[in-house]
């Protein structure tokens, strides 16, 4: 015997909200004894993230470049409307190119968060600043929705809008577009976004990605945005599982030592270092740099954390 332990809404007619996997919230379970029902918890953890994801996406879409200040902390998603080749899936889609988000803070002496500071629009405008600065898109080719939440709910909606959504693209496969400034002392590796949008005053000089060529970067991301276009069922998880465990071979890499000073490199695959670094004119006469056999292969997903978010 079994029992319905959580009746999901069926999606509307042409509605661009996405289910989960089949059986994660509506299923039918087997009761231990076959006769007597299972509890249904109002709070477990797949019903709250649904309804963080489903309230997220009845939110309306505001053009990025027309946001005005508002208070508080929460989550947002930019959607991409623009007319780059490389992002052709995505446009008319409801699927995210990134999901970000912004905490309202904690104190030490447990006080509430000031709810009046706007940390969300703040997170927006500063993202917006940076898609205005590189060279090939600009706040206009983008929709944003955002959702304001106490703390304590802002992960979890995260999380849920990167599963259901997965791979987000500027999250996953495209990482650098909401990471933190390069440090200085190691020779840093341009980023895959700052690689498909040069133009940021932070990438200015850096060498070529450690792992791509552009090429191989275009042949990536068109196989992430056929993914996260899929429905959320079994096969989209075989096929997203291949997509984080394809190989990716190094380029370069710095060599090891003592010290923060730059070290010299060990280059794996010539002819595509010196073809991106020219691309981005990255003058090489000062680097000191070896051949070398390359490495084993790495993932797709190891790959990514070269460029770790912020």
């Amino acid at each position: 015997m079994a029992h319905l332990i959580c009746d999901a809404q069926a999606p509307k007619p042409g509605s661009t909200l996405r289910a989960e996997s089949a059986g994660k919230i509506s299923r039918m379970i087997p009761s231990p004894d076959g006769a007597t029902p299972l509890q249904f918890n109002p709070l477990g953890i797949d019903l709250l993230s649904r309804n963080l994801r489903e309230e997220m996406n009845r939110r309306p879409r505001t053009p990025l470049d027309k946001v005005q200040t508002f208070p508080g902390a929460g989550l947002y998603a930019l959607y991409y409307k623009g007319d780059l080749d490389i992002y052709h899936g995505l446009k008319g889609s409801d699927v995210p190119i990134y999901v970000g988000k912004a905490s309202a803070g904690d104190s030490n002496y447990g006080d509430p968060p000031n709810l009046t500071e706007p940390k969300l629009f703040s997170r927006i405008k500063d993202h917006r600043r940076s898609i205005n600065e590189a060279g090939n898109i600009d706040a206009s080719h983008f929709d944003v929705r955002y959702l304001t939440l106490d703390d304590i709910w802002i992960v979890l909606g995260e999380r849920a809008l990167l599963r259901s959504n997965s791979p987000v693209l500027w999250n996953t496969m495209m990482t650098g577009f909401g990471g933190n400034p390069p440090g200085q002392g190691r020779r840093n590796a341009r980023s895959v976004w700052d690689s498909i949008h040069p133009g940021r005053k932070r990438a200015a000089g850096l060498l070529c990605n450690r792992s791509y060529s552009s090429a191989e970067m275009s042949n990536l991301i068109s196989a992430a945005i056929s993914i996260s276009l899929m429905p959320a069922d079994e096969l989209r998880d075989k096929e997203l599982k291949e997509f984080r465990n394809h190989p990716a071979k190094m380029i370069w890499q710095e060599a090891k030592g003592a010290g923060n000073e730059p070290k010299s490199l060990l280059v794996f695959r010539e002819d595509v270092f010196l073809e991106e670094n020219n691309r981005f004119g990255v003058d090489l006469s000062t680097v000191e740099w070896e051949l070398a056999e390359i490495p084993e292969p790495t993932t797709t997903e190891i790959a990514a954390l070269d460029a770790p978010e912020g």
